[in-house]
């Protein structure tokens, strides 16, 4: 079997996410938005999903919005967030941010929006005083993720909730890496948006959840019908948000100590690593990373012939968001953080989770050291450079 490494870019199925989906389609037959008892039953299903995802935030159920996934959750976020601000036309982020935000900002500002994008320093930690001095009365929307999908640098969102408040502003927050990983909390980080996604805690593709809070200002971008609190027309995907839930409920159950048990796990892989492969880099900070998460640059190699001999190896991991996949550029997120192209090519995410074992960990420890020995013995440095 192989040896998944690759969770930050969708974890695999939690058999309790399974066994709601069974039951689901052994049981229920309804659409939630039908007043008969079949629909009905499926209605109670959808809340009680509704409710466990939200506990895992710390959110009230009603505040919280289905959705297809996390790109459809950025944009609902970006887009749902303009439709209501009047005459307000600046968005702050950063250059690190998800294919998800930067897209629907680049669009933006095709119609003539202003977005700043703040820089981060070479660990991938976006400055505050920086987005702080670019906030004023004509900010809209602050979007930031809170933790890097690619590096996994933790930001400090929480110090910004007031600034924006004070100048009107709506705060939103990318979580869609963090949930189920390290512990959110709405309130804790003050934010009036919060992005989720079910696929990186162990339910299907294809849900997600948007958290709106009860005061923002917010208006919907796909229009058709009541559902969703008028948030979002269109039968929702209960099957998947069933799934959902269940996963949120075991990550949050977990997340002491399965947080304590990857992080242990991957201390000793980069501890490993490092001692087999002279030169090797690690990529965002130390200390205030997700615990599952090593961006790893490896010398004298490009990451392409890495990624598919490791995987012929039965190890498979990436090189950064599974959204920029078959992308020919090098990480923006790496370039941003002030890598060389060619360092950025040589780049590879190792991503843990819930189903990696001491035993698989031990193993590619010894499985990475012979392959990128193997590989660079076969890419001569000058070529690796040139490109």
């Amino acid at each position: 079997m192989p040896i998944y490494l690759d969770h930050n870019a969708g974890a695999p199925l939690r058999a309790e996410a399974a066994a709601a989906i069974s039951r689901l389609l052994a049981d229920g037959r309804g659409n939630p938005s039908s007043v008969h008892r079949s629909g009905q039953r499926s209605r109670r299903s959808l809340e009680a999903a509704r409710a466990q995802v939200a506990a895992v935030v710390g959110a009230e159920p009603r505040q919280l919005v289905f959705t297809s996934g996390g790109t459809e959750s950025n944009n609902l976020a970006v887009f749902g967030a303009i439709a209501a601000a009047s005459r307000r036309r600046k968005i702050i982020s950063s250059e690190i941010e998800h294919s998800s935000i930067l897209a629907p900002l680049a669009e933006l500002e095709r119609r003539g929006f202003d977005v700043v994008r703040v820089a981060s320093d070479s660990d991938g930690r976006i400055d505050r005083e920086r987005v702080l001095a670019a906030l004023d009365a004509e900010t809209a929307l602050v979007t930031l993720g809170l933790a890097n999908s690619e590096v996994g640098t933790i930001q400090d969102l929480a110090s910004l909730a007031s600034a924006c408040r004070d100048i009107g502003a709506l705060l939103h927050v990318d979580a869609a890496q963090a949930v189920g990983r390290i512990a959110v909390h709405v309130n804790a980080l003050g934010c009036n948006l919060m992005t989720l996604s079910g696929h990186k805690l162990g339910a299907p593709a294809g849900i997600g959840a948007l958290y709106i809070r009860d005061y923002a200002k917010f208006a919907p971008t796909v229009f058709g019908g009541p559902h969703e609190n008028g948030m979002r027309a269109g039968t929702p995907n209960l099957l998947g948000a069933v799934a959902f839930g269940a996963a949120a409920e075991v990550a949050m159950n977990a997340m002491s100590t399965e947080s304590d048990r990857i992080t242990s796990l991957t201390a000793s892989l980069l501890a490993r690593l490092r001692d087999a492969i002279p030169g090797l880099r690690l990529n965002g900070p130390l200390v205030g990373r997700l615990p599952n998460t090593i961006n790893l640059t490896f010398p004298g190699v490009l990451g392409e012939s890495m990624l598919i001999a490791l995987d012929l190896e039965g190890v498979e991991l990436s090189m950064g968001s599974a959204c920029a996949a078959g992308a020919v550029e090098p990480s923006h997120v790496l370039r941003a953080m002030g890598r060389s192209v060619a360092d950025a090519r040589s780049s590879l995410r190792i991503s843990l989770g819930w189903s990696n074992t001491a035993e698989e960990i031990a193993a590619v420890a010894e499985i990475i050291p012979s392959v990128w020995r193997r590989v660079a013995s076969a890419e001569p440095l000058s070529e690796v450079s040139a490109r």
